[in-house]
């Protein structure tokens, strides 16, 4: 079905824009950071550029979304037309077949391989969680703080368990976490500890393990875009130096120099690395030395109110043009040629028993400009037919023309004609669909912007639309009477 196959290449779009854009944003943090080195302190700076990729990936499968383009659609034809009788474009059909078929394969495939990366994602993610919860079924659980150095400030709301395994310090779960310690930083100095272990209070005091949820959530649906886990360790790197900098904040350089200390001879002493917890020292040596030099340095100076609105507008330029300048696909949808179009069109009521309540141009309060078409009498569940032999070229909820038609079939005939059918109850058809005349696409309804259960019909050609009495005689025998005045009352107008 092509609507099956134009999600697929528009999940294609979305992938490569979410690519695109998670970069551009990764440029647009970087340059920031080079230029207000405080801005690495950001948690809300590492996190707006993961939503931005996130929301460019949505947006882009977002119906209609290829509205919010400025660049020209991307017309594919069908790999196979559903009949000889529909064509187009003969001077570049197999070209633009050729390059149809490619890349709708390549869609399909990048469609199993992005769910197959999921799963592995998401098991990969469980695992994660598996052994860190072994970390805390395997330590003891520590009642009286007050009797070990150090841990009289530890927070009553918060667990707190010690491992004998070399770990670092770290806040385990997410809605309820606890506080695993190991049992080496007994032999740290009293203010050592206590530094570290108010290291780790503050995390829990400015909920980072829900921003570090949030943060592995994006990148396990974006598997795919190596981008997301930069800027995950952005900001993780960012939450480990803002806690550094609010523990430290109005102290010695004594004390400084201890909690440096401290952080070295974590790593010196850690043999375990356990990704999804936030740690003290789960840095590796390559960024401890720029750390250790912010905490000597006594951290960096907060950026003003017009510079973060400049990061702001950054973000926002990026958002902005990876929607604009990403084209959209299209299907050239089959037509019928006017060479192969039958010398006389039989065209049929789209109903068996057409009762009409509503003329073609009837100007009322509700429609100001006329009726664009003419208005059946029908039950909700009343089949509705194809009025000629054609081809479906849009079978959708939401009809291009507005919400106000409801379930909505267009249906594309010989000479350049197509018929509408609107606020159905059900669709029977797809789009690329070969109808008869006299074949039930449909199902009548209420859908829509409407007064009662009823169907429109309209028919139209060249953009414009054509009073359906010329194609279908006999209509005025059987209407309403209110019908009948309103058209006489149009008519002598």
């Amino acid at each position: 079905m092509i609507a099956a196959e134009l999600l697929s290449l528009q999940f294609m779009r979305a992938s490569l824009g979410c690519i695109v854009a998670s970069l551009a944003a990764w440029a647009v943090l970087s340059a920031a950071c080079r230029r207000w080195p405080a801005l690495a302190l950001s948690r809300r700076a590492c996190m707006v550029a993961q939503l931005l990729a996130v929301g460019a990936f949505l947006l882009v499968l977002a119906p209609q979304s290829e509205r919010l383009s400025v660049m020209p659609a991307i017309e594919l034809a069908p790999a196979q037309q559903p009949a000889a009788q529909f064509e187009a474009a003969p001077l570049d059909a197999g070209a633009q077949d050729a390059s149809g078929d490619w890349l709708l394969r390549a869609a399909q495939a990048w469609l199993a391989v992005y769910f197959a990366g999921a799963c592995v994602a998401v098991v990969r993610l469980g695992l994660a969680q598996r052994a860190l919860r072994g970390l805390v079924r395997g330590a003891t659980r520590l009642t009286d703080l007050r009797a070990h150095a150090g841990f009289g400030a530890v927070s009553t709301t918060v667990d707190v368990y010690e491992t004998e395994l070399a770990v670092s310090p770290m806040l385990i779960g997410v809605w309820r976490p606890v506080l695993l310690l190991p049992r080496h930083l007994r032999g740290f100095d009293v203010l050592q500890q206590q530094m570290i272990v108010a290291h780790e209070l503050t995390h829990l005091r400015r909920n980072d393990p829900l921003w570090m949820a949030a943060s592995i959530a994006t990148q396990t649906a974006l598997w795919f875009n190596p981008v997301m886990r930069e800027l995950a360790e952005r900001l993780t790197w960012a939450q480990e130096l803002s806690c550094d900098q609010q523990v430290l904040e109005g102290r010695s350089q004594p004390q400084r120099q201890a909690y440096a200390a401290a952080l070295v001879g974590q790593l010196k002493l850690q043999r375990h690395a356990f990704g999804h917890a936030l740690a003290f020292g789960g840095f590796s040596a390559t960024s401890l030395a720029a750390r250790i030099l912010l905490i000597r340095q006594g951290g960096a100076r907060a950026i003003g109110v017009l510079r973060r609105c400049a990061v702001v507008v950054g973000f926002g330029a990026v958002f902005a043009a990876s929607l604009a300048l990403q084209p959209a696909f299209a299907w050239r949808l089959p037509q019928l040629t006017l060479e192969q179009a039958p010398a006389v069109m039989e065209w049929h009521a789209p109903l068996q028993h057409a009762r009409v309540s509503s003329f073609f141009g009837v100007v009322s309060p509700l429609r100001p400009q006329g009726h664009r078409g003419i208005d059946f009498i029908a039950r909700p569940g009343t089949p509705v037919l194809a009025s000629a032999d054609g081809a479906v070229v849009s079978s959708s909820d939401l009809d291009a023309g507005g919400a106000k038609y409801g379930k909505t079939i267009i249906v594309a005939h010989a000479n350049g004609f197509n018929t509408v059918y609107a606020h159905l109850g059900s669709r029977l058809v797809a789009e690329g669909d070969i109808v008869k005349a006299g074949q039930r696409i449909g199902l009548s309804g209420a859908t829509g912007k409407v007064t009662g259960p009823h169907l429109h019909f309209e028919v139209r050609r060249g953009g414009q639309t054509v009073n359906p009495e010329t194609m279908l005689a006999g209509l005025a025998a059987n209407a309403t009477p209110h019908a009948l005045r309103t058209r006489l009352t149009r008519t002598e107008h």
